[in-house]
């Protein structure tokens, strides 16, 4: 019989102050070599339970009732935000932190450190800085940071959120290898089945802070389909694309680049963006593999940064984006980047964007919480909501899709839709082919580098 690893019985969670339970009588064991994947609705819970999987559940922040019980020896867990998970100014830094300890010989640390670098097909130099990386490169750089403990139970929680296809795959086939090798048992939190389906033999689904599904991959999607998608689950086969509403004609060009070079920081890769003319009503998105520079792209475009040379225009003026004054700025072009929790006040959702914004997103009856304890799709959708409550003529949007179920997804593409409708204008950032074929009127591919 297998070992156990984690064990919940009747358990329950609510952070303090709070008189709602955010996981509610979750009952669940995991073996050891057990591959699990947890999914369902953006917010039902499913961060919070991987966390308490993984034995980070803060205990001064929470009351917990039932028992929770962790007999793993060690545990890996990834995360969502890759900002949040790079400590160390270096890759090899990165990386040799975990391998140091997790190896008895020192002579074998070197080994560690490249074996989990391939295995998570991070190609970048081992000495190059962590703080010049895309966040998909972060990404890769912090599963193999996971991966070089090769431990008893690997939680990861949506891992390939901020991936191109091809690293998708990658870090797929890597997380495959490192759990065959090791028995190690795997917990992965994911919207979408169809990457992990072989990979997997159970499926758990968490919807409002409790189990709603639980029980054998295969078995659940040939007997509970509808259920799983009348939860918001992607279910494989399910979900196609629908073509953009045609744009205007004759409508007014709101943002021109010239010869267009730029660079994330000092040091780092250059890149050439192609020619870029963008009328009302139009949506550009643009895609490539992590570290093309799409994320330097926006902040170019949206008057965060200089370029390193060209020129960006915002409606023929001659004063370029990044020397407006930012209050002027916000009107004219609002950007949304990777980690939206950065751009939060202190107060509360409520006071981020008004009701109908928030109503439009599917972000609904949570005015009184605080941003940062909502789920990363959520908060995604929030700082949309907040953006466009200011109806920037630009909308400058970062993997926008990321973190949301199929219900979310929709949401937000019908209120980009209706944003476009009005005479608005989008450049997106995105790995996510289906929202590109959705929204996208045009699609500019990256890859050029000087």
């Amino acid at each position: 019989m297998s070992r156990s690893l984690v064990s919940f019985k009747s358990w329950s969670l609510a952070f303090n102050g709070s008189d709602v339970e955010t996981l509610r009588d979750i009952s669940l064991k995991i073996v050891a070599g057990e591959r699990v994947l947890i999914t369902g609705p953006s917010g039902g819970g499913k961060s919070t339970l991987v966390r308490a999987i993984a034995g980070l559940v803060d205990t001064s922040t929470v009351q917990e009732y039932g028992n929770r019980t962790n007999r793993a020896q060690s545990v890996a867990y990834v995360g969502q935000e890759p900002d949040e998970q790079i400590l160390f100014p270096t890759i090899r830094d990165e990386v040799a932190f975990v391998a140091e300890t997790a190896v008895a010989d020192p002579s074998e640390v070197e080994g560690r450190i490249r074996e989990a670098l391939d295995s998570a097909g991070v190609t970048n130099p081992i000495e190059a800085s962590t703080g010049n990386l895309s966040g998909g490169e972060k990404q890769r750089v912090a599963i193999a940071t996971a991966m070089a403990s090769r431990p008893d139970l690997l939680v990861l929680d949506e891992p390939t959120a901020s991936l191109d296809g091809i690293s998708m795959e990658t870090v797929r086939d890597a997380v495959h290898r490192v759990i065959t090798e090791s028995d190690s048992a795997l917990v992965i939190v994911e919207h979408r089945i169809k990457l992990w389906r072989k990979l997997v033999d159970r499926i758990i689904v968490v919807a409002d802070g409790r189990i709603a599904i639980d029980g054998p991959l295969d078995e659940v999607l040939a007997t509970q389909r509808g259920a799983l998608v009348a939860l918001g689950v992607w279910v494989p086969g399910h979900s196609r694309a629908t073509k953009p509403k045609a744009r205007q004609r004759g409508a007014q060009t709101v943002l021109t680049t010239r010869k267009l070079v730029v660079c994330r920081a000092e040091g780092a890769k250059s890149f050439r963006l192609p020619a870029l003319n963008l009328r009302e009503g139009e949506a550009v998105a643009i895609t490539g593999l992590n570290g093309a520079g799409k994320t330097t792209a926006l902040r170019v475009l949206g008057g965060l940064i200089a370029p390193q040379s060209g020129t960006v225009e915002y409606l023929e003026q001659s004063v370029e984006p990044h020397r407006i004054p930012a209050r002027a700025l916000v009107n004219l072009a609002s950007s949304v980047l990777q980690n939206p929790s950065y751009g939060f006040g202190n107060g509360t959702v409520g006071d981020e964007a008004p009701a109908h914004e928030r109503a439009a997103v599917g972000l609904r009856g949570m005015d009184r919480r605080h941003p940062q304890s909502l789920s990363g799709g959520e908060r995604r959708r929030l700082a949309i909501a907040s953006a466009l409550s200011r109806e920037p003529r630009i909308l400058l949007l970062d993997e926008p899709s990321f973190g949301q179920d199929a219900h979310s997804w929709h949401d937000l593409l019908d209120r980009l839709r209706d944003y476009l409708d009005a005479g608005g204008s989008i450049v997106l950032a995105s790995h996510d082919q289906l929202l590109v074929r959705s929204l996208a009127h045009r699609v500019i591919h990256l890859g050029e580098t000087l």
